[in-house]
């Protein structure tokens, strides 16, 4: 019953909007599918890197959370607002050539997960609620671990597929579907604060 429980909140913190996905169907739209790969492949290594992180200081994380919870709301949400007007700011001329770019947008996925309080508090819960009170085995609750990061990965990949395939339809309504994708990224910072 546990591992339900357990699977059920992975599930819906993993696919439910929020900075992550909203960026990567973004990217996706923007560039296409492969364009976005690197910003995708920033995120996948990131979330395995802040799991490490979080599993192995949990106990020192769970004493720390309420002296960092508010300056790690303020710095993502500060990048999430950043990112949001990134969607709306005129492209800088001047091509600096594609792995350049690559580069930048795989970068700019590890920052924004670094910065997301959302996969932060997402896996800290996991393990502090789902996984460590039920389980002993440290095989088990770093297996358990890598689903949570999988998870993730797989929004990510299920939003950015979704934002290539409608690209046409985002085309027709682009003006529309920024200001809805814009207000989804402030509602976001909202959430954070809530």
């Amino acid at each position: 019953m546990e591992l339900i429980a357990f699977l059920s909140y992975t599930f819906v913190m993993a696919f439910t909007p929020g900075p992550n996905n909203l960026m990567a169907m973004s990217e996706s739209r923007r560039l296409g599918f492969r364009g976005a790969a690197p910003l995708l492949w920033g995120l996948f290594v990131s979330f395995f890197i802040l799991n490490g992180v979080i599993y192995g200081c949990i106990h020192s994380l769970q004493a720390a959370l309420p002296w960092i919870e508010i300056p790690l709301k303020a710095v993502g949400s500060a990048y999430i607002l950043f990112l949001t007007y990134k969607m709306f700011a005129p492209s800088a001329g001047g091509g600096s050539g594609k792995a350049v770019d690559k580069g930048k947008r795989f970068l700019a996925g590890m920052l924004l997960n670094f910065t997301n309080v959302k996969v932060m508090i997402f896996l800290i819960i996991g393990y502090t609620s789902f996984l460590l009170p039920v389980y002993t085995s440290e095989g088990l609750i770093i297996g358990l671990g890598i689903v949570m990061c999988l998870a993730c990965a797989a929004s990510n990949v299920v939003w950015a597929l979704a934002g290539a395939a409608l690209d046409r339809f985002f085309k027709n309504y682009e003006r529309l579907l920024n200001w809805i994708l814009a207000a989804l990224l402030v509602f976001s910072v909202i959430e954070i604060w809530l």
